[in-house]
């Protein structure tokens, strides 16, 4: 069973699903005074006024100022009013078709062999595909944005060659038409292609792009001849091959996505060769070849991914030093409990005495005992890595995290973005980039300023003046403090208020409880079901475990985290099976012993969703009052059911 089968279906319905979206756009909203905020931030800086009206930064009122009659007051409580976060780059609501490969007249079978290739193999090129096309992002996933303080997204189609150009939009409510600030931003490539035959490696791919960049050129040349009257064939209506004459003629950039440094250099040198500019998304290893970017002046979208973190093993010496004080107590009263067992071998009993006790202790009982408790001191154990080796993962581990620390050193322009992650993790990422060491300000400009000029709205978003678009985010404090909140954002204008996290949340409805297994069945979905074991606390706090068989037979599983109010169940965590990696999120309505929702998969090039059905498992006695449930409870339930089974006859002999 594939958790992730139902991709195909998600991304077939994603134009119907746009076409169906009906939304107008709201009124403009009511001129507003932004009051009582900090744009500096300093606990003592002076609070002044915004006043927004039509979407945009009508001006900045000096601190005691008074708002002129006829706005909305609005107070922002000594916030922080910085400019929104603008998203550099992300896949969010694009979904990507997989190119026609075939675009030619295929060759007859029986005729001459041809001595040259086919004009139109297309397999991974659509570079005239336009992510407005099909363009489906709302509801939960642009809220996701906005609760982060997001405002403007840069979304570009994703896994092909070149999969197509890029556009910006508006995180605002409006309808599509209002929200797009920018299209044929960025050509965006990779080193993917779907469908089958040629071609399949990096040689192929390149020289797949070569060809058809030479494919574009005399593309061009035929029609100027032919507009000439030349006695050549008439020009096809290509609108891929006239979309490659914007980045032969340097009006669009060629955003590639690469990692790794030797896919940066692969990019770098084909953009050369054909005269390209050049932009790079994804950079993970950008730090090593940041002198050769700069010197291209080639900008990075920098997607803040850097895997799973490795425990520091020199960042918390004192515990370690805990434990051996602790094991020295044992060993100060072992004399008084050992003295009874020292004293037993003194004792002599008589030969007939231990010939009838015989029978009762085999001499194979002992050794039993010994061998089990060798194979028990073998399942305790546990391998732990040298302490050089540990060292050496955290060390190549941070390399990859100060990236940004690296590039900032070099000079090289670059811009935070999501890219198939989430808001939430960027900005998590972003104030840990903070914490080792990069400058606030820096970091918000690249989450402000520095994308908005990568995205040419330099003018329009990223800044709090007058004439720039009213996207103002009011944090309880610096956004990279770690316990700073969002109090409030403006997108276009429009206003939404969030609650600080430590207010109360609605409390599980009393007669639910989700502690024990569940049986979870996917829509349209063959093959086993998958298992979700639940803890709840009292406060409506889960943590549980989702088990699932992979395609090969085998088994994962993945950690879930969340919570109940009332009938409502959310959940959400990480998945990894070998190379691959989705961040699950399950939200669910709980009715007695069954739990209906929808389940979403996001991973690298899309995302997926389905619903389900969980039943809770009839032979699971976990149906306790609610509260944790912890082994020590479960250890001594099952002592409980064996000794009554035993005395009832129920356990074999």
């Amino acid at each position: 069973m594939s958790l992730l089968s139902q991709r195909a279906l998600a991304l077939a319905c994603g134009a119907v699903l746009a076409a169906a979206a009906t939304a107008q756009s709201p009124p403009p909203p009511q001129p507003t005074a932004l009051t009582g905020v900090r744009i500096v931030d300093d606990v003592d800086a002076p609070l002044v006024s915004i006043l927004l009206r039509n979407g945009r930064v009508e001006s900045v009122l000096d601190a005691g100022a008074e708002v002129p009659p006829g706005y909305l007051k609005i107070d922002g409580g000594g916030g922080l009013a910085v400019p929104a976060f603008v998203d550099a780059y992300t896949t969010a609501g694009v979904t990507t078709p997989s190119p026609v490969i075939d675009q030619d007249a295929m060759s007859s079978v029986v005729g001459n062999v041809h001595i040259g290739m086919r004009e139109a193999n297309r397999k991974g090129l659509q570079p005239a595909f336009d992510a407005l096309k099909g363009f489906n992002l709302g509801g939960e996933a642009l809220d996701g944005h906005r609760e982060q303080g997001f405002a403007v997204l840069h979304n570009g189609p994703s896994g092909e060659l070149l999969a197509g150009r890029s556009i910006a939009t508006s995180a605002s409510p409006a309808a599509l038409r209002d929200r797009v600030l920018g299209t044929g931003l960025y050509q965006c490539a990779a080193l993917r292609a779907s469908g089958g035959g040629y071609p399949t490696t990096l040689m192929g791919y390149f020289s797949h792009l070569r060809q058809f960049v030479l494919d574009a050129q005399r593309h061009a040349l035929r029609h100027t001849r032919y507009a000439e009257g030349r006695l050549d064939r008439r020009p096809p209506h290509d609108s891929d091959l006239d979309a490659v004459a914007a980045l032969l003629a340097g009006e669009e950039v060629l955003l590639c996505h690469a990692d790794s440094a030797r896919d940066i250099r692969r990019w770098l040198r084909f953009a050369e060769a054909q005269g390209m500019r050049l932009a790079i998304s994804g950079g993970r290893e950008a730090w090593k070849v940041a002198a050769e970017l700069k010197a291209a002046d080639v900008p990075v979208f920098l997607v803040l991914d850097w895997g799973e973190e490795y425990e520091d093993p020199d960042g918390d010496e004192e515990s370690e030093e805990e434990p051996a004080e602790e094991e020295t107590q044992p060993e100060e009263t072992q004399p008084e409990v050992a003295e009874p067992e020292v004293a037993e071998p003194e004792l002599t009993e008589p030969e007939d005495v231990a010939a009838e006790a015989a029978p009762e202790a085999p001499e194979a009982a002992p050794v039993e005992a010994e061998a089990g408790l060798e194979e028990a001191e073998v399942d305790d154990w546990i391998y732990e890595e040298p302490l050089e080796l540990r060292r050496e993962r955290r060390r190549l581990w941070e390399e990859v995290r100060d990236c940004a620390l690296r590039l900032e050193e070099m000079g090289v322009r670059f811009a935070f973005g999501t890219a198939s992650g989430t808001p939430r993790d960027l900005l998590k990422n972003a104030r840990a980039l903070v914490g080792a060491g990069l400058d606030e300000g820096v970091a918000l400009e690249a989450l402000t300023t520095r994308g908005a000029a990568l995205l040419g709205l330099e003018g329009r978003v990223g800044r709090i003046a007058p004439g720039y678009d009213a996207n103002i985010a009011v944090w309880s404090d610096s956004p990279f403090a770690k316990k700073s909140k969002l109090v409030r954002l403006f997108v276009d204008g429009a206003h939404f208020e969030y609650a600080a996290d430590d207010e109360p949340r609605e409390a599980p409805a009393d007669d639910v409880n989700l502690n024990g297994t569940w049986v979870v069945s996917y829509r349209d979905q063959s093959g086993a079901p998958a298992t979700l074991e639940l803890d709840m606390q009292e406060d409506g706090t889960l943590v549980g475990t989702l088990t699932f068989e992979l395609p090969d037979e085998s088994e994962g599983s993945s950690e879930l985290e969340g919570h109940v109010s009332g009938y409502r169940m959310v959940l959400s965590g990480d998945m990894q099976m070998g190379g691959f990696s989705a961040k699950i999120s399950i939200e669910g309505d709980v009715d007695g012993d069954t739990i209906s929702g929808d389940a979403t998969w996001k991973f690298s090039g899309g995302e997926d969703s389905n619903s389900f059905t969980a039943k809770r498992n009839p032979d699971d006695r976990r149906r306790k009052s609610r509260s944790t449930w912890s082994i020590f409870d479960q250890d001594h339930e099952d002592e409980h059911d064996a000794e009554h089974a035993c005395c009832d006859g129920d356990l074999p002999r």
